[in-house]
């Protein structure tokens, strides 16, 4: 925060300058606002749910077998579908995503086989072998990754209907870098049929997984059984409900002394993999891992038979971090979890559930409730930069359920604006802001950007389009709105809209009004610069007269505005060891591009700065600071 000095004077003259002034009644499309859905009874206008906002539930019983030979899943789960709309439903749609492996897909059609998140090259897909209620088979069609299926009856708002689907599918190597396998490890994500949303903003959700965009899905519990090679350890979404038929005594002991925190307990170490008779309880046939998760709105497991297992535990919830004994770096992966645990709970709300896994494999980076995979990395930092980003998704989307398939901002940009603020606390000789800022300033330098409100399977693939639009510049935009506002009102804001949109679906109408409301100020246009137009922001002084009138001095300094994302220009002069600050709002540059600030100092200023800083987001610095 900039100090202000008590002494000084400061008076603000506002004026137009050089260029030409837009009427007062003229339109300055700079200061237009996003056209948002007028409130309703679901949605309030402070951004909170209305008194009438409903929701769908989707509880998930699912036992499945992984037949590592020949690299298949097989499995037989009833959904439980509970109709919480005023509508009569006489059909569902759920969703599934194997099928973007499917030849011929859509996701295989739109992004190229070769790359990050392409779907093509594999002969794979889901199979269906049973969809039916109450022992009656139920109609059914399939349209790449999305299944319609057809009630025997209507489903009254109130009601609940019971379906079952048998399924198998071959396991991809490269699941869109969200899933897959590794010789004998198998990260199984998007992995079963799973019920599309409904809600009040676009009934059914139905848009097609090509990859590139992620998901918006319901909430539930989960019972989960999963059928396994005997010497494989499983790591998995909620809370392991038969330790004692698939650990050893051993192990059982070491998780009873690491669910009490303090160091990382060992549970499986590497020397233990050379002989699996030392780390399991058979090394024949199979064995059934039972998981339970409540309130969660998927489930993810890895599965492998070369698995180092660290565990900790943070205020009640379990900590465990399963990798391969080659990942090294892999060995503070428990206690990066718990940083981030610690972190993210202290700014937001208590990360609320029982357990945490991070578990290592051939995936970048991607997040499920209460899992997270990611590659082995080999540099401390590196580990921590994507570990940190995935347990920030916990809050955003996992938490707060956003619809990640249109506006993928709202989570990935959410999450790295706060892995700014969590690398500085861990990392506290870091200049993670600086870097941010940085990275997008030369981005939009070199590449056609795109703006933040694109969806996610808009963005050009396999070009730094996605992640700047989607992560980099939104976190740029937060820090911004964070100077903006000031760091506590901004905090509280994002804290309150946390806990208010907990297990809930927000919209980004319900995030803009409801940070507006929080922090007592109207952005419009704000929202509509940073998000839905690609312009810059570029302050700049044009020019300093300072003369002296009898005991004090009088600074004049000319401001232009010379991006098109127009914001306040906090101006900073320098006497000496004192700093003197006036803010030139934004409605200063409405029909013009500059603004005069005149400041009445105690002596010559020696250095004026404009918005300093990189938490401004002003992508030209340089223009930015004089000195006499």
């Amino acid at each position: 925060m900039l100090l202000r000095s008590l002494a000084a004077t400061l008076v603000l003259i506002l004026a137009s300058a050089a260029r030409p002034a837009i009427g007062q009644d003229a339109f300055d499309p700079r200061f237009a606002s996003p056209d948002l859905p007028d409130p309703n009874a679901y949605r309030s206008a402070s951004g909170r749910p209305g008194p009438a906002y409903w929701q769908q539930r989707a509880d998930y019983q699912i036992r499945a077998t992984l037949d590592p030979a020949v690299g298949t899943l097989t499995g037989e789960q009833t959904i439980t579908y509970a109709n919480r709309s005023p509508d009569t439903l006489a059909f569902v749609w759920i969703q599934l995503d194997q099928n973007l492996f499917a030849p011929g897909s859509q996701g295989a059609q739109t992004f190229p086989t070769e790359g990050r998140v392409g779907g093509g090259g594999f002969e794979g897909g889901i199979e269906i072998r049973r969809v039916a209620s109450g022992g009656s088979d139920l109609p059914h069609r399939i349209r790449d990754t999305q299944m319609r299926v057809e009630l025997r009856q209507p489903l009254a708002p109130g009601g609940s209907v019971a379906i079952e689907v048998d399924w198998s599918f071959r396991v991809p190597e490269n699941g869109a870098d969200r899933m897959g396998r590794d010789g004998e490890l198998f990260l199984l994500a998007q992995w079963y049929p799973r019920m599309a949303v409904y809600d009040d903003l676009g009934g059914w959700s139905t848009m097609p997984y090509l990859g590139q965009g992620e998901f918006y899905l319901e909430y539930g519990d989960f019972d989960v059984a999963l059928t396994v090679p005997a010497t494989y350890l499983v790591g998995a979404t909620g809370t392991l409900q038969n330790p004692g038929e698939v650990l050893t005594a051993g192990q059982r002991a070491a998780l009873d002394r690491a669910r009490g925190g303090g160091a990382v307990v060992p549970i499986v170490t590497a020397a233990e993999l050379a002989d699996p008779a030392s780390f399991r309880p058979a090394t024949q046939g199979t064995l059934t891992w039972r998981f339970r998760a409540e309130n969660v709105r998927d489930f993810a497991w890895g599965a492998g038979p070369r698995l180092v297992w660290d565990a900790t535990a943070w205020e009640g919830t379990e900590i465990h971090a399963l990798y391969r004994p080659e990942a090294t770096a892999w060995a503070e992966a428990a206690e990066m979890t718990r940083h981030s645990l610690a972190f993210y709970s202290d700014y937001l709300m208590p990360y609320p559930y029982p357990a945490a896994t991070a578990i290592e494999g051939p995936v970048y980076g991607m997040e499920y409730p209460m899992v997270v995979f990611v590659a082995p990395e080999s540099l401390r930092e590196d580990l921590f930069d994507v570990l940190d980003h995935e347990w920030a998704h916990m809050w955003f989307p996992m938490i707060v359920g956003s619809d990640e398939r249109r506006h993928a901002w709202m989570d990935e940009g959410i999450d790295t604006f706060m892995n700014l603020l969590s690398k500085q606390a861990f990392f506290p000789e870091s200049e993670p802001v600086l870097e941010n800022v940085a990275q997008y300033a030369a981005a939009v330098r070199a590449y056609r950007e795109q703006p933040i409100g694109s969806l996610p399977d808009e963005f050009a693939p396999e070009s730094p389009a996605l992640g700047i639009g989607a992560y980099v510049k939104p976190a740029v935009m937060l820090t911004a709105l964070r100077e903006l506002a000031g760091h506590e009102l901004f905090d509280a804001a994002l804290a309150s809209y946390a806990r208010t949109w907990a297990w809930r679906h927000p919209s980004p109408a319900d995030f803009f009004r409801h940070v507006e409301d929080a922090v007592g100020m109207e952005l419009g246009w704000f929202w509509h610069n940073w998000i839905y137009t690609t312009q810059t922001h570029d302050l700049a002084i044009l020019g300093v007269d300072q003369s002296q009138a009898g005991a004090t001095w009088q600074a004049t300094v000319t401001i232009d505005q010379r991006g098109r994302l127009l914001m306040p220009a906090v101006v900073t002069a320098t006497t000496g060891t004192a700093t003197h600050t006036v803010t030139i709002p934004v409605e200063a540059f409405h029909g013009t591009d500059r603004a005069t600030a005149t400041l009445t100092l105690p002596a010559r200023a020696d250095r004026i700065v404009v918005n300093e800083g990189p938490v401004w987001g002003d992508i030209n610095p340089q223009n930015n600071v004089w000195t006499r």
